[in-house]
């Protein structure tokens, strides 16, 4: 296989799904049109289970019937944003393909190379001419925002395996050996819906934050638009102005660190703008001392705006401020024997103010199970403390680094022979759906590989294509390795 065949090769098959929209709850269409594909290239064992998962089964090339079963595995949702200003609908638009050179990317929209590349890869291998044991192909849903293809996949698909290969990583010369666990909380603040109390409404908006993954880059030195919107409307009460939000809203994803985040307050002050201007100033300063050198271009603007029919109650105002306040976002710990690794992290990921509450996605992660129910532990008195009603979602368990693994030293050889040098070994802070595989059965040897991606979850997500050319060289080379 050729570097350029390989891309084109893949490129034909990854435009299949960018036909089909396929945010997270809204895999059917994309779904439907993997098992179409699979079985116009042959492929007649094809399981659609009834959240829309594929498990299709691959026979093993000639003379390797016996070999242990290997899984391909990926999924097939993706984190739906656009830019301003572009005209996209994340139920219905195509993503527009853009190549640039090396360079994969989309017209204004993120890519859906995570995870579609895993997809698209799986598609183009088993048109190839190359040796392979019996070969199993999962593709799960809802992957971004709950886990739960991966949840309700049946044991039973993972119970004869012997190997799984995920293909969810995003860096070419990363091998992942393990991956944190997490779980989706969510607070709910009942609004007391009143008359404004003031003449005077400003709009404050913080904007063009780098935002990105709340795992893979939590340790990046970034700073949350919606953490910094709350110490904004902090420092406006603490500068004397009485005020009371009409709206609060921001993010996109819980598992993506919000770029964006606006509010709408009301003020009987009529000389607020002033006070309100310079607490907002000060903010802006502390971001550039704090996060400046990566929060470049993050920034805020404060306008004057039509006074709203109904505001929130001061409680509810000082309430949500306070939580969003208390709330911790970034790293907390780090891992005591990989250094390099988050060992906790958190991440205030949305807020929408809703017909009659204030709803916001706070999403922790961790090394270990037993880390995240510790953290987990004090999520309740925040809750209690400012008055509202938290949502704990089932835990996604984490993925242990399996020190007798036959996978990883073969995949690092494969790696030195196709790219000429060492590849990272590294367990990794985002969450994989191998954590509910190896959940199912822990005699899985697994690893995790992947091309390296850019801004993923954001309007410049953007994949290297020498990087898929060479991940797919490696998964074939390995592939013919596995006999035993």
């Amino acid at each position: 296989m050729h570097d350029n065949e390989i891309i084109e090769g893949i490129i034909a098959e990854f435009k299949g799904l960018a036909k089909h929209p396929r945010p997270s709850h809204h895999e059917k269409a994309v779904s439907d049109y993997i098992v179409s594909r699979l079985h116009e290239l042959g492929v007649t064992d094809v399981i659609q289970d009834d959240v829309y998962n594929i498990v299709a089964n691959v026979p093993a090339t000639k003379g390797c019937e016996s070999w242990p079963r290997t899984v391909l595995q990926g999924h097939m949702d993706m984190v739906c944003v656009a830019k301003p200003g572009v005209d996209f609908d994340p139920l219905t638009s195509e993503i527009k393909l853009v190549r640039e050179g090396n360079i994969l990317r989309a017209d204004g929209t993120s890519l859906g190379a995570d995870d579609g590349i895993a997809v698209a890869l799986s598609l183009y291998l088993i048109q190839q001419d190359i040796q392979h044991g019996p070969l199993r192909l999962i593709f799960t849903i809802d992957e971004e925002t709950g886990m739960t293809g991966a949840m309700n996949l049946d044991p039973k698909h993972v119970q004869d395996v012997k190997y799984i290969i995920n293909c969810d990583s995003e860096d070419i010369g990363m091998l992942g050996v393990g991956s944190a666990g997490s779980v989706h909380t969510h607070f709910h603040r009942p609004i007391h819906w009143q008359q404004p109390a003031g003449k005077q409404a400003f709009t404050i908006e913080a904007k063009d934050f780098v935002g990105g993954h709340s795992g893979e880059t939590i340790n990046r030195g970034k700073s949350n638009a919606i953490k910094a919107l709350s110490l904004a409307l902090r420092r406006i009460a603490q500068a004397g102005v009485a005020y009371t939000l009409a709206s609060i809203d921001g993010g996109v994803a819980a598992n993506a660190i919000p770029s964006q985040a606006s509010t709408v307050i009301v003020t009987a002050d009529e000389k607020a703008e002033a006070a309100i201007k310079q607490a907002v100033q000060e903010e802006q300063a502390q971001i550039a001392e704090v996060y400046g050198s990566v929060e470049t271009k993050a920034q805020f603007i404060v306008e004057g705006a039509d006074v709203p029919e109904k505001t929130f109650s001061a409680e509810d105002t000082k309430a949500i401020v306070n939580l969003l306040n208390i709330l911790h976002c970034g790293v907390f710990a780090m891992n005591q024997t990989l250094p390099k690794l988050p060992d906790l992290s958190a991440n205030i990921g949305t807020i929408r103010t809703e017909a009659d509450t204030v709803a916001i996605q706070y999403f922790p992660r961790a090394s270990s199970d037993g880390r995240l129910r510790e953290f987990v532990l004090s999520l309740p008195v925040f809750a209690e403390l400012t008055g509202c009603t938290l949502d704990l979602a089932t835990p996604e368990p984490a993925w242990a680094e399996n020190p007798k693994s036959k996978l990883v030293p073969l995949f690092a050889d494969v790696y030195r022979e196709e790219a000429g040098r060492d590849p990272r070994i590294e367990a990794m802070h985002g969450g994989l759906e191998t954590g509910y595989l190896f959940s199912m059965n822990q005699d899985l040897d697994i690893i995790s590989v992947g091309p390296t991606t850019h801004d993923i979850h954001s309007a410049d997500e953007s994949v290297e294509l020498d990087t898929v050319a060479l991940l797919t060289r490696i998964v074939a080379k390995a592939l013919g390795k596995l006999d035993k």
